[in-house]
C-alpha cells in the first residue's frame, strides 16, 4: 500500500536525502516565509478580524520555531531514520493546515471580499506546494493535500452558503474546483518528473561507475574505492592483469568470442573470495583490489590461485578456449604508502611478469627499480617543464551538423622523455598539481596552441582543476595571455569537471558567472561519469556540457543508454545549452549520437590528439 502511494522505487533513505535537502532550502527561505506571512496578517487584519489575525500569525510563527528546532532534529544521525522523517512531516502537515485554516476562516463567516481573499490565499498555498516540494510524493501530499481538503470545504460550503446567489454559487464553485484541480495536477506532474529525473540521475550514475562489457568496476570507480579502502588504514594489496593470448583469438573468432572471453574472465575475478573489488581497465587489461591475509605468504598463495583460477579453459560456443594471464601486485607498505605508489608498483610489476613470462610476481623494488616510478617523474618533469619539452597536443571537436571542426581541446603530452614509456598525463598531472605547477604547464601549452587559432573560427577548450578556478589570479592571467595573442575571450571554452563545478557551489557559480561576464565559455567536461546531479545543471552559468564516453560505450547495443542520451540531450537543449559528446571511435556511433541530436562530437575516429609544431616554450620554475 505504501509502496503504491509513495512510489515503486521509493526507500526511507532517498526521502531522507530528498527531506534533508528540503529543510536546507526552506532554512534558506525563511525570510521570505515571514514577510508572507506578515503581508496576509495585514490583509486579514484588514478585511475581516485584527484579533484573528494576530491569532493566526502567533501560531505561524510558533510554527516556524518549531521548523527551526526540527531542522536541527532532522541532522542528528543518532536518531532513527523513520523518526525523524514522521516528526518532521507531521510538522509539515501542521504548517500546511494553519495556512489553509485562514484560508477557511476568511471564506466560511466572510462577505464576497473576504471570499476572494481566502480563496487567493488557497491558490497561492498550492502553486508554492507544487514549487516548493516537489522532490517526493510524501513533500507533496503533506503540503498540498490540507489545501485541497480546504478547497472541498469551500466549494460544499459556497453550495449551501444562504447569503449567496445562485450565480454566485455556480461561479465560486466552477472557479475553485477548475483552478485548485488544475494546481493539483500541475504539483502530481512536478513530482512524477522530480522521480523521471532522479531515475536518470541513478541510471547514469551506475553507468558511469561500471564497465558495460563486463559489470565490473571502470577505472575511475576503481580508483574511488581504493581510495576509499586505503583512508580506513587496513593495508591492501593492488594486482594489474593483462590477458595473454587474448589478441590472436579475439582476431581468428571475432569479438563476439572475445566478449564472451571478457565476461568469464570478469565473472571469475568477482567470485574469488580474496578479491574485494575488480575492475576492467579496458580492452584486455584487469585490476583487482584485495585485503592481506594475516599469514606470511597466503598472498602470494592467492595471486597463484587466482592466476591459475584465470588460466584454466573457458567453454565458448566455439568450444573450450584458454587465455593466460599475466599478474603484477604490490601491496601498501612495501611498494609505498600512496595509493599512486601501489598502482604504479602493480603496473610495473604486471609488465615484468608480461615480458619475462613469470605468469605471476610481487613488485620487488630491486627488480623493478629500473622502471618509472613517481619519484623519478616528479624528478625530471620540473626540468622537462622549464626547458618546455612538454608540449600541446590539439584534439578536433567538429559539428554533428557539417562535419566542420569547431573546436580544438588543449591537452598536455610528454614526449621523447627519456623514460621506458612516456608518462601519459594521469602520470605527471597529479604530481603537477601536487607541486603547484598546473598553471605554469597551461600557460606553456596555452601560449604553443594560440597561434593555431589566428585565420581560424575555432574555439579553444582548456582544461581547469579545482585549485586554478578559485585563484583571484587565474582569470586576470588568462586574459592578459590570450590578449597578448589576440584571442578575444568569446573563443575561449573552460572545461571543468563534475567534481570541480559541484563542490562549494555557491562559490563556484560567482567564479564562473565572473569567467562568462568576462567573455569565456564554460564547459562542464565528463558529464555522466561523476555526481551527473541534474537538479544542479540550471543552477551552473554553463554553455556547453561534454558527455562522458561512458555514454557511447555500448551505445549501440543497450537501449537503455540510448534513452539516457535521448534525454539528456534533449534537457541540455530545452536549458540553452550546446551538446558535446566524448569517445566517438567509429562513424556508426557518430551516426546515432547525431540522430539523438548531439550538437558536436569528440574522439579518435573524429582525430587523435595533434602535437603543436613549434618551438618550445621556456619557464622560469621556482625552486
Amino acid at each position: 500500500m505504501l509502496k503504491t502511494i509513495l512510489g515503486a522505487e521509493w526507500t526511507l533513505e532517498q526521502e531522507l536525502a530528498t527531506t534533508l535537502d528540503l529543510v536546507r532550502r526552506l532554512a534558506a527561505d525563511s525570510a521570505g516565509r515571514l514577510v508572507t506571512c506578515l503581508i496576509i496578517t495585514a490583509v486579514v487584519a484588514f478585511t475581516a478580524s485584527v484579533q484573528l489575525a494576530i491569532l493566526w500569525a502567533l501560531l505561524v510563527f510558533m510554527n516556524e520555531y518549531g521548523e527551526f528546532l526540527l531542522a536541527r532534529r532532522m541532522r542528528r544521525t543518532d536518531l532513527s531514520v523513520r523518526g525523524r522523517l514522521v516528526t518532521y512531516f507531521v510538522h509539515l502537515w501542521i504548517g500546511a493546515c494553519l495556512w489553509t485554516s485562514i484560508c477557511l476562516l476568511l471564506w466560511i463567516p466572510g462577505d464576497i471580499i473576504d471570499k476572494l481573499t481566502g480563496g487567493a490565499i488557497l491558490l497561492g498555498i498550492l502553486i508554492n506546494g507544487s514549487l516548493s516540494y516537489n522532490e517526493s510524493r510524501l513533500q507533496s501530499i503533506a503540503t498540498c493535500l490540507p489545501a485541497i481538503i480546504g478547497a472541498a470545504i469551500m466549494i460544499v460550503w459556497a453550495i449551501f452558503d444562504p447569503h449567496l446567489g445562485e450565480r454566485e454559487k455556480i461561479v465560486a464553485c466552477a472557479v475553485l474546483f477548475t483552478l485548485v484541480a488544475y494546481l493539483a495536477t500541475g504539483a502530481h506532474k512536478n513530482v512524477k518528473t522530480r522521480e523521471i529525473l532522479r531515475a536518470l540521475v541513478t541510471k547514469t550514475t551506475r553507468l558511469a561507475a561500471e564497465d558495460p562489457l563486463t559489470g565490473l568496476r571502470n577505472r575511475r570507480s576503481f580508483l574511488d574505492i581504493v581510495e576509499a579502502h586505503a583512508a580506513t588504514g587496513a593495508d591492501y594489496l593492488i594486482a594489474f592483469i593483462d590477458l595473454d593470448r587474448f589478441k590472436p583469438l579475439n582476431d581468428e573468432f571475432g569479438h563476439a568470442l572475445g566478449d564472451e572471453v571478457l565476461r568469464a574472465v570478469a565473472s571469475r575475478l568477482e567470485e574469488h573470495p580474496f578479491v574485494l573489488a575488480a575492475a576492467r581497465l579496458g580492452g584486455d587489461e584487469f585490476a583487482v583490489l584485495c585485503a592481506v591475509p594475516g599469514e606470511p605468504g597466503e598472498a602470494a598463495r592467492q595471486m597463484s590461485a587466482l592466476h591459475s583460477g584465470l588460466s584454466a579453459p573457458i567453454r565458448s560456443e566455439v568450444g573450450s578456449v584458454s587465455v593466460g594471464a599475466s599478474i603484477g601486485w604490490g601491496r601498501s607498505g612495501v611498494a609505498g604508502t600512496r595509493v599512486s605508489d601501489v598502482l604504479h608498483s602493480a603496473d610495473v610489476a604486471m609488465r615484468r611478469a608480461k615480458v619475462e613470462h613469470l605468469g605471476v610476481v610481487e613488485f620487488d623494488p630491486v627488480a623493478d627499480s629500473a622502471a618509472l616510478t613517481s619519484s623519478a617523474i616528479e624528478i625530471a618533469f620540473r626540468h622537462a617543464l622549464a626547458t618546455g619539452r612538454i608540449r600541446g597536443a590539439l584534439q578536433p571537436i567538429v559539428s554533428v551538423n557539417d562535419g566542420r571542426i569547431v573546436a580544438m581541446e588543449l591537452l598536455a603530452r610528454w614526449p621523447k622523455s627519456g623514460f621506458p614509456r612516456d608518462p601519459a598525463p594521469q602520470d605527471f598531472i597529479p604530481i603537477a598539481e601536487r607541486l603547484g605547477l598546473l598553471n605554469d604547464i597551461l600557460w606553456s601549452t596555452l601560449r604553443q596552441a594560440l597561434p593555431s587559432l589566428t585565420g581560424t573560427s575555432w574555439l579553444l577548450a582548456i582544461n581547469v582543476s579545482p585549485s586554478q578556478l578559485i585563484s583571484s589570479q587565474f582569470l586576470p592571467k588568462l586574459s592578459a595571455i590570450i590578449a597578448q595573442h589576440g584571442i578575444p575571450p568569446e573563443r575561449i571554452e573552460l572545461e571543468i569537471t563534475e567534481q570541480v563545478a559541484f563542490r562549494n557551489v555557491d562559490q563556484n557559480c560567482a567564479v564562473l558567472d565572473k569567467a562568462r561576464a568576462l567573455g569565456f565559455r564554460v564547459v562542464l567536461d565528463d558529464f555522466g561519469a561523476g555526481y551527473s546531479s541534474l537538479a544542479m545543471l540550471d543552477r551552473l552559468p554553463l554553455d556547453k556540457i561534454k558527455l562522458d564516453r561512458a555514454f557511447v560505450g555500448e551505445l549501440k547495443d543497450r537501449t537503455e543508454i540510448q534513452k539516457i542520451l535521448k534525454a539528456t540531450v534533449s534537457l541540455a537543449h530545452e536549458l540553452g545549452m550546446v551538446c558535446s559528446v566524448e569517445g566517438i571511435e567509429c562513424a556508426e556511433t557518430a551516426a546515432m549520437v547525431a540522430a539523438f541530436g548531439c550538437d558536436q562530437v569528440q574522439g579518435y575516429w573524429i582525430g587523435m590528439p595533434e602535437l603543436i609544431e613549434q618551438a618550445p616554450v621556456l619557464l622560469e620554475i621556482a625552486s
